[in-house]
Order: C-alpha cells, then sequence, then structure tokens
C-alpha cells in the first residue's frame, strides 16, 4: 500500500502539458484541468465543482467513491504512484480506454488533494507507452 506522498507530485502531474490533466480536492471535486484535458475528452468548464466520478463509468463510480471515503479514513491508497489502465468518459459519453497515473498530495494546511495525468490508449489522441 502506498503511504509516502511525495511533496510536489501535482505539479510535476500539471507539468505534463502533452499529457491531460485532472485534478479534484479532498471532498473529490474537480478543481482544475489543462487543455490536453478538454482536447482529448472534450470537457469544458461544466465539470469544474462536480464529482470526479463524472469521468468514470456508472459501473464503477461507486467502488470510487467507496475507495475514496476509505482513503479519507486511512490515508492510504493502492492506486496512487503507479499506472492503471481505466475507462474515462468524455464529454458526449463515448468511452476512452486511458492509462490513469494517479498522485495524492497533503497541503501544509492538512488537506489533501488527488491529480492524474491520463494517457489515451485508443482513438484519434492514443499514444504510445
Amino acid at each position: 500500500m502506498a503511504t509516502a506522498w511525495t511533496p510536489g507530485a501535482i505539479a510535476e502531474l500539471r507539468s505534463k502539458l502533452n499529457l491531460p490533466f485532472v485534478r479534484a480536492d479532498a471532498q473529490g471535486l474537480v478543481v482544475e484541468f489543462n487543455p490536453r484535458f478538454s482536447e482529448v475528452y472534450g470537457w469544458d468548464a461544466s465539470l469544474i465543482g462536480k464529482s470526479i466520478g463524472e469521468i468514470l463509468p456508472d459501473e464503477f463510480r461507486e467502488l470510487h467513491h467507496s475507495g475514496f471515503a476509505r482513503f479519507q479514513l486511512t490515508e492510504s491508497s493502492k492506486v496512487v504512484n503507479h499506472p492503471l489502465t481505466l475507462a474515462t468518459i468524455c464529454n458526449d459519453g463515448t468511452v476512452v480506454t486511458s492509462e490513469h497515473f494517479i498522485v495524492a498530495e497533503k497541503a501544509e494546511d492538512s488537506v489533501w488533494s488527488f491529480a492524474a495525468t491520463l494517457r489515451p490508449l485508443e482513438g484519434p489522441h492514443a499514444q504510445p507507452k
């Protein structure tokens, strides 16, 4: 289980301009994403303030919410700091298989933030590993 959180991990992901990037706050609400995320997955500013679960298929949302709640209690996770192949929902409802690399970072005020790069593995924006 990953328990070590690297300061600056979110800034490092954010700097990878060629990859879609999205960040959620401690409640799991989207607070930012980069232009590449919009280009690849079609989301616009209407995603800000919504659950990060919006970009996950319906069948995974409950598992995601449960894992998020568990993290709030334990501050540990099996899904951070390594690539995961997951489905990503585009704004138009299409599904794209993507490699998600998720990080968690605790701010000085002890509030968690979560971010990920998403590498599309299929479709017109597919990027090789």
